[in-house]
Formats: structure tokens, C-alpha cells, sequence
């Protein structure tokens, strides 16, 4: 398949989905049209960064400089840029989409951002989290930091990391159907690009413990806030399992060398390798991709 080819397939693959989504939901919320819908300034940036990223590693482009490049526009562009221009806030934040209808209803605003990370979850993956989210795209860039390079080397296994996510989501689900209340309240990393700290000094010094812990942790642990506690990590981590665009293996060519394993920070190749059908969530960085001297792993459709 042609490069010009492969660009045109991945911005169909990406846009037919999300118009189908985005027009039913909006006659039925605002009865808008799907191009109030679509056009809006947010939505737009999202997928226009997105389609860089995703159309980077499907042609092979997606270099450390250009993953960087990448990880610093989404997070200026969704959480810093917006202190003045708040129209391109991400709102509700993906843990408040993923969260609040269990306490609020399914209201439209958490079904429109449930429905664009849905899509794209389930067309590329970590098409969201691995390109366009600010708070993911802060902890990338504080792992790429050379830092702690031996600490870096271990790495958390996957069924831990996942079964600690699992487990504050069923806290989370127990507490607001008891209480009517939510436990990410208190460990929400999404508070930190609202840059808008009004709480009690109790909560504020509670928040500042938890920002410091995280983003300390992500000098040399890949994405902490994403693999142990995010809700919308762990939709979006059942979405991709079905995502026709994601990163696989030529076992015809692979020939177990492991580079692939240690040039990756996360355990997500592993199973991509071993062909495990869960594995852990892939986030799109590319460096498993880089690393293979076989060429056996690569991003887009099956062969």
C-alpha cells in the first residue's frame, strides 16, 4: 500500500465513525447539526492532532523528535493554551466523562466526549490517549527526561498496574452509589490543567501531595496516572482490543530477539508479541516500532 494511499485510508477510517456518532448524538441532545458539532474549535484540534500523530507511525515517520514535538503540542495546545482560550479545554475531562454519569445521568456533555475518545478508541487505539491528551502527554514528556535510566528499566507488570485500576473503579462505582459522591475527587490529575485551585486549604495541600507523587513517579515510570488509576485508560484499554489500526507483529519475520521489549516502556508489546488477546495498553509511542531490526512490528491493518 501506497503512503498517499495509507493517508487517505486513515483519515476515512477516522472521520466516517465519528460523523455517524456525532450526528445522532447531536439531533438528539441540541438537535445541532452535525457540523456544529464537528467544526466546533475542541473537537476539530482534537482530531486534526490525532491525525498527525496516528498518520506519523502508520508511515513510519513517528521519530523520538517528532513524538516529542507531538506530546508538547497536545499538552500546550489542551492545557496550557486554554488558561485563554478556554473554548479548546477538553471538557468534561475524561475522568468526569467516564465518572459523572454514574452520579448526574448520562447528560450531553459526557456523552459527546465519552462518544469522539469511544470512536477513536475503537478505530486506532489509543487514538485519544496516546496523541491528543494533555495530562498523558505531561507525564510522557516528564519519562522522556534522561533521568533515572535504571529505574526505567523495571517495569510495573500489567497485571498489577491493571488490577489496581480495576479496583479504584469498583470503589469508585461502590462510593457513588452509596454515598453519591466520587473517590477520583481525590486523585484526579486533570485537576492540575484546570489551573484552578479553589478548595479548602485541606484539600488543596491533599492535591499537591498526590500532583508531586505522580509526576515524580513519571521521571521514570511510563504514564503512572494512566495505567494505575484513569477510568477513561481502562475504557479506553477494552475499546482497542477491537481497533482494526494498531500496533502488530509479521510473525513470519519476527525472530524473538527481544529489542522490542526493552526499547518499549510500557509491557503493551509483550503480548503484542506473544499474541496474548489482552495485552496492555499500547499508547502509540513507537519505540518498539523503531527498535525492531526485522521490521516485524508495525502499526495499521492486519496483513
Amino acid at each position: 500500500m501506497t503512503k498517499s494511499k495509507r493517508l487517505v485510508l486513515t483519515i476515512i477510517l477516522i472521520l466516517i465513525p465519528v460523523i455517524i456518532f456525532a450526528e445522532d448524538h447531536e439531533n438528539m441532545q441540541s438537535k445541532k447539526g452535525f457540523l456544529d458539532f464537528l467544526l466546533s474549535i475542541k473537537y476539530l484540534a482534537v482530531f486534526i492532532v490525532a491525525a498527525v500523530g496516528i498518520t506519523a507511525i502508520w508511515m513510519n515517520k513517528l521519530s523520538f523528535k517528532v513524538r516529542l514535538i507531538l506530546m508538547s503540542v497536545s499538552f500546550l495546545m489542551f492545557g496550557v493554551i486554554t488558561i485563554f482560550a478556554p473554548w479548546l479545554f477538553i471538557t468534561p475531562s475524561p475522568v468526569c466523562a467516564s465518572t459523572k454519569p454514574f452520579l448526574y445521568g448520562l447528560r450531553p456533555q459526557f456523552l459527546a466526549t465519552l462518544s469522539v475518545i469511544g470512536v477513536m478508541s475503537l478505530v486506532v487505539g489509543k487514538g485519544f490517549c496516546g496523541t491528543v491528551c494533555p495530562v498523558g502527554a505531561l507525564q510522557e514528556l516528564l519519562y522522556r527526561i534522561p533521568l533515572f535510566m535504571k529505574l526505567k528499566q523495571i517495569k510495573v507488570p500489567f497485571k498489577i498496574t491493571n488490577t489496581v485500576r480495576i479496583a479504584l473503579f469498583i470503589l469508585f462505582l461502590i462510593v457513588a452509589f452509596a454515598f453519591a459522591t466520587s473517590t477520583y475527587f481525590y486523585y484526579n490529575l486533570f485537576d492540575l490543567i484546570h489551573w484552578e485551585f479553589e478548595m479548602q486549604w485541606i484539600e488543596f495541600i491533599q492535591f499537591m501531595i498526590f500532583l508531586v507523587i505522580v509526576l515524580s513517579v513519571s521521571l521514570f515510570s511510563y504514564r503512572p496516572f494512566c495505567y494505575f488509576i484513569c477510568p477513561m485508560g481502562l475504557y479506553t484499554w477494552v475499546l482497542e482490543h477491537t481497533a482494526p489500526l494498531k500496533v502488530r507483529v509479521n510473525k513470519d519475520v519476527c525472530n524473538s530477539c527481544g529489542a522490542c521489549e526493552k526499547a518499549s516502556p510500557c509491557n503493551a508489546v509483550t503480548g503484542i508479541v506473544e499474541g496474548n488477546k489482552l495485552r496492555a495498553d499500547c499508547h502509540l509511542c513507537g519505540d518498539c516500532i523503531k527498535s525492531c531490526s526485522q521490521s516485524a512490528l508495525y502499526f495499521g491493518l492486519k496483513k
